[in-house]
């Protein structure tokens, strides 16, 4: 029996620290522009027609490009945003906003860092200023970094232990690099000096590694936005390539559930293998469709008739490298033929055509779903100019979805499945296997 705790899907975690919520915008048809500035800011726009607009600024500065003596830097700067900055005090920030009717919020990934502004139009041009001096005049100041401790130790406390097995899971794939935490580690808290957490905003955010994006407003404001962007102009932070190694970390919890990911190397963001491994990844299965429902899906039949679990399949891709594979959550007495089970079906995938058309379908609702949270599609936009250079609407995404056959799919499978499988595993993992012995 499967529950929904995993319907969600899994493409990217994302941490976020916001001050509120904008109300939903009006969409209509409207193609995407985007250019490349001279100074090699990536610039787009939507102008959609929503009351509401929504400007992100996204910047090269995930955890994959930390230094390695001071890891975790890459989560103190996104809690660090709306802190005082050269010209204006946290708490003048917080309420200008909030008087205009505006929010602001940071989040950020292993390979982004997104800071997004909503505004009604009439109020936009001075939620920007504000966007600005966030972005552009970051100080850091001592005791603000000491008085946000306590946020991130609730960043720490709150974490799902299945967020904790996909970490994990990361730093088994790939070590370094990629596998830098998303989050610091408890020891960390209060290590990291303000000197160097400037050093690390100083070389990465600059405006070679910087995207613009608006939604519901014109390309022209887009250019305004990143030429008005202060940025420094240091020397650029740089991360080597993340090589795909294969492990296993597990770490013990206790409780009555084991959570699992598995995963396998996948492909990088904007291919065609990319794609195809996120419509593979929905027809493994995300959990039932209905509440009470039951889940029919491959992977929940590889499992079998265990007792209350949950189990999703996920793809990830970035810039240079991938993971696909699954995350289940088992009671700690069925782990054992739960984890074994989900593993033979990650080396040895057989989807039928109708769990492949099942998996496009779902895919395509979940792009088409997201391009109506105007936060959402900002940062996905900002995401893709960073990545390839190159922005696809979600109606282009759609179509790109139908035009993959079956035998794209089973190819990307194949190719993947041929990879060592690497696993992360936390909570009760008495009965969980060795990534060895699965």
């Amino acid at each position: 029996m499967s529950s929904k705790t995993l319907a969600t899907p899994l493409i990217r975690h994302v941490t976020t620290r916001g001050y509120a919520q904008a109300a939903p915008a009006l969409k209509r048809d409207a193609r995407i522009q985007s250019s490349v500035l001279p100074n090699k800011t990536f610039v787009a726009a939507l102008d959609n027609g929503s009351p509401v607009a929504r400007v992100t600024i996204a910047f090269k500065a995930g955890s994959r490009y930390e230094p390695q003596s001071e890891l975790g830097v890459a989560h103190l700067l996104r809690s660090a945003a709306g802190l005082t900055t050269k010209n204006a005090s946290a708490f003048i920030i917080s309420r200008k906003l909030a008087q205009i009717g505006a929010s602001f919020s940071a989040s950020g990934d292993r390979e982004f860092i997104y800071y997004t502004v909503e505004a009604t139009q009439n109020n936009l041009q001075q939620a920007l200023e504000y966007l600005n001096n966030i972005v552009s005049n970051q100080e850091f100041r001592p005791w603000e970094l000491s008085d946000n401790i306590p946020r991130l130790q609730y960043d720490l406390a709150t974490l799902p232990p299945q967020v904790r097995a996909v970490d994990l899971l990361h730093k088994a794939a790939y070590r370094r690099g990629l596998g830098n935490s998303l989050f610091i580690a408890p020891k960390k808290i209060g290590g990291i000096s303000s000197e160097s957490l400037q050093h690390f905003a100083a070389s990465t955010l600059t405006p070679g590694r910087c995207a613009v994006t608006i939604i519901g407003n014109s390309q022209e404001n887009a250019t305004l936005v990143a030429q008005a962007l202060q940025l420094p102009t240091a020397s650029e932070a740089q991360s080597n390539p993340s090589t795909y190694h294969g492990g296993e970390l597990r770490k013990e919890m206790g409780g009555d559930l084991a959570h699992v990911a598995l995963a396998v190397q996948g492909a990088p963001a904007g291919s065609p293998q990319s794609l195809a491994l996120a419509v593979a990844a929905k027809a493994l299965g995300n959990g039932p469709v209905t509440k009470w429902g039951a889940d029919n899906t491959p992977l929940a039949k590889a499992i079998g008739n265990i007792g209350p679990f949950a189990a999703a399949g996920f793809n990830v891709s970035y810039s240079d490298n991938g993971l696909f594979g699954l995350v289940l959550s088992v009671p700690k007495d069925e782990a054992t033929t739960a984890v074994k089970a989900a593993g033979k079906l990650l080396k040895n995938p057989n989807l039928s055509a109708d769990a492949v058309k099942a998996g496009k379908n779902q895919l395509k609702l979940q792009v088409l779903t997201e391009a109506e949270e105007g936060t959402t599609l900002a940062e996905s936009i900002a995401s893709q100019g960073l990545y390839t250079g190159v922005v696809k609407s979600p109606a282009e995404i759609a179509a790109a979805i139908d035009q993959l056959s079956n035998s794209d799919i089973s190819q990307a499978l194949s190719n993947a499945a041929k990879n060592k499988i690497s696993m992360g595993a936390a909570g009760n993992l008495t009965l969980v296997p060795y990534v060895d012995e699965l």
